[in-house]
């Protein structure tokens, strides 16, 4: 940009400054409040339409991936477990914010939706807010009406999932540190607990720390030695303020000190291995199984070291893992790392358990906005918005730097579409000068001064919107789950059509194919699910649920030798595994070899102590050994857990009438005969 244009962009800023300057002090002007306001109702009106329409889609309910997984962990904050259990494997913050939802208002999906896109609606107001005062009034509206227009956006604030947490706290911690006296105290302290915050719903955020604390210290290098020390101890309080008390909970429950979590290991692994692509799913190929999460990570790393870990064992393990293979295979390593960096910045939104492009086939909202805002837009706005205002680099430079930084923290791992959301409220407010600037450029016919610009635009625009991965629109995985929240809905027939679609965008998803193997068995098409199991094995080796489950059919079919040899596998390689435990210890007993039967059976019972299922076997194997005592015991634990287990009472009435308890037999014996009556369809 030449010098002459630069003064141009810096005169025309200062009147418009001066401009809203006198605007802002016109009687009844409520500069405050009515252009955040506006905004705030903008965005909101667009997410209750979305809300509105997708509330048809089988995933709205029956959550998937990590969605189920914070709702259960919700739900068992709001039935009174605070505490948990072990060290903390995922961030804490949404179940623990979903789970004080749930405390006041219940178990209500839809407001729950509902409460979450207001906070997204705020932090477009949010956005305006800060690109007010970075740059100008129409800066801060263009970035607050791109967000508040951004399809993504739209998308992840409506999720049970917690990006609508990273927006909100991003957004109020951009705010509180650059608004307010930089001589209160409680600016630097709320910026700095607001960004432990933001750790405790996404743990790479915590990079910004060292760099807010540089920030500080080098843009008010004109304050006092003292002074700057005192408001950096504030912020790095504030962080610990929020931490610590994590850490120490960790400490209690789970006997390490963590700040957050004890993930990393297994998560940088994922992203730095031979198999890697980028994404999560290329750890399925390498390990043989479906994921590396939690107790599977734990699982593995104990059975390749061949004793008991910690948490902080378990994520070293994997870290050593991952910087063995850098050690070994640094050129590749390099290429991988080349690899990632550019998906980050890549117009696709790498699905995760809920697809964003699966979900435009139930919102005309969210399909038509998809197809002019979307990454592959905001970036290349954002990058001539960059290049208008580098003259103001000292005043900007922690944007650029929280730009880089977060988006560096992305590519140290793998990529979702979810992981780089954070970026897009600070690619926002670049966007919104880009978006000004051009227009003003237009308005003045200064066509010349747009060249540079426009020749960035399209560059960037190429390289960001070039196709990386083969898939153009919903991916497998999106399809695989929403398969089964047909399944749960008990459109098995819906089911088995959309899994078959996720085989159709990629024929060797070995989960699509465990899961029709489940499908065809439920509708007694054994050739089907035999044929779909054995894929999953080919495909999964590894996979103890595929091994029970296919066991089950075999043994099912007569051919009790060939499912055991599957179920011992998936004992073998799940021991956790309540169903193989199960399937074995009933193949076990329909062979005879009931001592044998008794220890997998009671590892099912205690492994799941919601199903009867266990306990009833578990009682049976009791009974044909004529251990009376142990067999009622198994019986009525069974009952416990279901009362109306009407085989249960039947096993009971048995046992006491060989017993010649003939009372209590006759009990057992009318209460099986009411609950068959209860059970038997209406004539």
């Amino acid at each position: 940009m030449s010098k002459r244009s630069a003064r141009l962009i810096d005169k025309s800023r200062a009147g418009r400054r001066r401009e809203q300057s006198t605007t802002a002090n016109r009687p009844g002007f409520k500069t405050t409040a009515l252009w955040p306001g506006a905004i705030f109702v903008v965005a909101l009106l667009i997410r209750l339409i979305y809300l509105f329409q997708i509330e048809s889609i089988p995933l709205f309910y029956h959550l998937a991936g990590d969605g189920r997984t914070y709702d259960e962990w919700a739900q068992r904050i709001a039935a009174g477990d605070w505490l948990g259990q072990g060290v903390f494997y995922q961030a804490p913050l949404y179940p623990y914010f979903l789970g004080v939802l749930q405390l006041v208002f219940g178990h209500n999906l839809w407001l729950i939706r509902f409460l979450q896109i207001i906070l997204g609606s705020l932090s477009c107001a949010l956005v305006f807010l800060v690109g007010e005062k970075l740059f100008s009034r129409p800066v801060g509206t263009a970035a607050g009406l791109l967000l508040a227009g951004y399809a993504p956006a739209i998308f992840f604030d409506a999720l049970i999932e917690k990006s609508i947490l990273d927006l909100t706290l991003l957004s109020l911690f951009m705010f509180v540190l650059l608004n307010g006296a930089d001589n209160r105290w409680r600016k630097w302290f709320g910026a700095g607990a607001l960004l432990g915050l933001l750790g405790l719903s996404r743990e790479n955020a915590l990079i910004l720390v060292p760099v807010v604390s540089l920030w500080l210290w080098f843009q008010y290098s004109h304050q006092p030695f003292a002074l700057r020390a005192r408001w950096l101890g504030l912020f790095c309080a504030g962080v610990l303020l929020v931490l610590g008390p994590v850490g120490l909970r960790n400490l209690i429950v789970g006997g390490e000190f963590k700040l957050t979590t004890s993930q990393f290991g297994a998560n940088f692994y994922i992203g730095n291995n031979p198999a890697a692509d980028g994404t999560y799913g290329s750890i399925r190929n390498l390990i043989g199984e479906t994921q590396l999460e939690g107790p599977d990570a734990k699982r593995l790393a104990e059975r390749r070291l061949g004793r008991e870990l910690t948490p902080g064992e378990v994520s070293s393990y994997w870290s050593g893992q991952a910087l063995a293979y850098i050690k070994t295979q640094p050129a590749a390593w390099l290429r991988l790392l080349g690899l990632k960096w550019l998906l980050v910045w890549n117009a696709r939104e790498v699905e995760d358990s809920d697809d964003f492009y699966i979900y435009q086939d139930w919102s005309w909202l969210l399909a038509g906005v998809a197809w002019f805002s979307h990454f592959g837009v905001l970036a290349p706005l954002a990058a001539i918005g960059v290049l208008f205002t580098l003259r103001q680099w000292r005043q900007l430079w922690l944007l650029y730097a929280t730009i880089l930084s977060l988006a560096a923290s992305v590519a140290a791992f793998y990529v979702f579409g979810r992981y780089r959301f954070p970026l897009v409220p600070l690619l926002g407010l670049f966007a919104g000068v880009g978006v000004v600037e051009t227009v003003r450029f237009c308005q003045q016919r200064a066509w010349r001064r747009l060249v540079q610009p426009f020749i960035v635009l399209i560059a960037v625009g190429v390289v960001i919107n070039w196709p990386l991965r083969k898939v153009s629109g919903a991916g497998a995985a999106g399809y695989n789950n929403l398969a089964n929240a047909y399944a749960k809905q008990g459109k098995v027939g819906e089911a088995i059509k959309t899994a078959e679609r996720a085989l159709e965008v990629e024929p060797d998803y070995g989960v699509a194919h465990y899961n029709l193997g489940n499908l065809y068995a439920q509708q007694g098409k054994f050739t089907a699910a035999k044929r779909h199991f054995e894929e999953a094995l080919r495909l999964l080796p590894n996979y103890a649920e595929a091994h029970s489950n296919y066991g089950q059919l075999r043994a099912e079919s007569g051919d009790i030798e060939a499912g055991m040899k599957h179920f011992e596998k998936a004992v073998a390689l799940s021991p956790t595994l309540s169903r193989a435990q199960l399937n074995l210890g009933v193949a076990l007993a329909k062979q005879g070899k009931t001592e044998a039967a008794i220890e997998p059976l009671k590892a099912a019972a205690r492994l799941n102590t919601e199903s009867p299922q266990a306990s009833f076997f578990l009682g049976s194997v009791y009974a044909a050994q004529n251990r009376y005592t142990e067999a009622e015991e198994s019986f009525n634990q069974a009952l416990r857990i279901d009362g109306s287990f009407a085989l249960a009472h039947q096993r009971l009435a048995e046992l006491f009438e060989v017993q010649g308890n003939k009372e209590a037999a006759l009990r057992h014996y009318r209460e099986t005969a009411r609950l068959m009556r209860q059970s038997s369809p209406a004539r």
